[in-house]
């Protein structure tokens, strides 16, 4: 049993530690088995550091099996801080775009020029220990001293509370993770949704909604403000960017002072708000039409932002216009997939740009969608990332008569199957619910 500890305090940490654990799943004899639970803390900083260096970092642990030997593992570690981009630190503790270390390895001691396990000063580091006990909160502390012979759990506790921030460094342990889907957070601007239609109107109201879904796991903040469902009215676009603009400008000023700033997307199928929304910096066009027009194709390849293609049977959304229900809705997606994916090439959008939205609840009918949900996996076979929006949706009522308000325990349910399914983005009301889920759903016993 091996655990390495990963950290990044510079640059978009998120995405370094999550290429950080792709590559080492590439190494060959070294199995990774389980990921801790994710923390943030202040910087350790040396005297006299400049002021740069005071950035907050991200910790996690992660679990693995490996035949390699001690110094074959730290090679093997060092090349994936170098792809990564991590260059020789000019002093010690500077920031870092990548730190990999090898916090323990069974009941090994080893200490020598070149590599220390455990480290002698683990007991005194809760962004390291206390990721390491989300694992193995049994292993026992080798080395000589105060803490010798006790358990990972047992020098943790005098820490008190993972989530209160009163540890050494301000560590605590935060909702996002790197081993499941991207949460992708609903912010609804209108007022006729579906669902919380009329509740985040006012600029002020979804500003603060903005900052919590980015605090429980949000990494992309999805703004609409157009409702598309059957009873909803069509919005032309003058009347959309109205709507729009002075909430995506509060949350855009206000992205730097959030946790871990959210990426921002747009939710329309108009040309013309889609451009306004790129001028002010939008990283994702999110186009339930499926880009449908020409003009949003030409708009999206000049970008090189990522749009999100979504299937559809006509927008708004249709009762009386759904597959047949001799239809086997996976293979109708998939093939309009390819064809909708071979014309956008061809209009020069790039696949790795795209990602593809199966279209839960427009133009399929309940068994349809649920359909789709068991049989996510399937729609591995376009290459392209894959993105889920079933949140609180119309096919739940197989399942609950309660309104959509209170459908969050059915998708974050459906949300750890999705997880297992290989989808990539999450789009969904309740961020934390999900976030909760994932967390306990990663710390049970994998299925063999």
């Amino acid at each position: 049993m091996v655990i390495l500890g990963l950290g990044s305090n510079t640059g978009d940490r998120l995405a370094h530690l999550r290429r950080a654990r792709e590559l080492l799943a590439l190494i060959p004899q070294l199995k990774l088995l389980q990921v801790s639970p994710l923390y943030i803390s202040d910087a350790l900083l040396p005297d006299q550091a400049p002021d740069t260096w005071d950035q907050p970092y991200l910790n996690l642990a992660i679990k693995c099996e490996t035949s390699l030997q001690p110094l074959e593992l730290l090679q093997q570690v060092k090349n994936v801080e170098y792809t990564i981009g991590r260059k020789p630190l000019k002093r010690h503790w500077g920031p870092r775009v990548i730190d990999i270390d090898i916090l323990a390895w069974d009941n090994l001691q080893l200490a020598d020029d070149v590599l220390q396990i455990p480290h002698v000063q683990l007991p005194e580091r809760p962004f390291a220990l206390w990721p390491l006990a989300d694992l193995v909160p049994n292993w026992v502390f080798p080395v000589a001293g105060n803490h010798q012979g006790k358990t990972a759990a047992e020098i943790s506790a005098r820490w008190g509370s993972r989530f209160s921030g009163e540890a050494p460094l301000q560590t605590r342990q935060i909702l996002h993770r790197i081993d499941t889907p991207r949460l992708v957070g609903i912010l609804n601007l209108t007022p006729d949704s579906f669902s919380d239609g009329g509740a985040l109107t006012h600029t002020q109201t979804a500003l603060r909604q903005a900052y919590h879904l980015a605090a429980t796991g949000a990494e992309v903040l999805d703004l609409g403000a157009e409702a598309t469902n059957p009873e909803a009215l069509p919005l032309d676009p003058e009347d959309e960017w109205d709507r729009l603009e002075p909430v995506l400008s509060a949350i855009k000023n206000e992205l730097h002072y959030m946790l871990l700033p959210p990426r921002l997307s747009i939710d329309t199928r108009h040309p013309e708000v889609a451009e306004k929304a790129l001028q002010i910096g939008v990283d994702w066009i999110n186009d339930i039409s499926g880009l449908e027009d020409p003009r949003m194709q030409e708009l999206v390849a000049a970008s090189k932002r990522d749009c999100v293609i979504m299937h559809n049977l006509g927008i708004p959304a249709d009762k009386n216009r759904v597959l047949s229900f001799q239809d086997n809705p996976v293979e109708e997606i998939l093939r309009w997939g390819e064809q909708r994916l071979a014309q956008l090439e061809n209009r020069g959008i790039s696949r790795e740009k795209i990602i593809f939205d199966v279209g839960l609840g427009f133009g399929k009918c309940a068994e349809h969608s649920f359909d789709l949900v068991k049989n996510m996996s399937h729609f591995q076979a376009l290459n392209i990332r894959l993105l889920v929006g079933h949140s609180r949706k119309s096919f739940l009522n197989l399942f609950t008569n309660k309104p959509p308000a209170d459908r969050d325990l059915e998708t974050t349910i459906l949300a750890i199957h999705l997880a297992e399914q290989g989808v990539d983005y999450l789009r969904v009301h309740d961020t934390e619910a999900c976030s909760r889920g994932f967390k306990l759903a990663k710390a049970l016993p994998r299925k063999t």
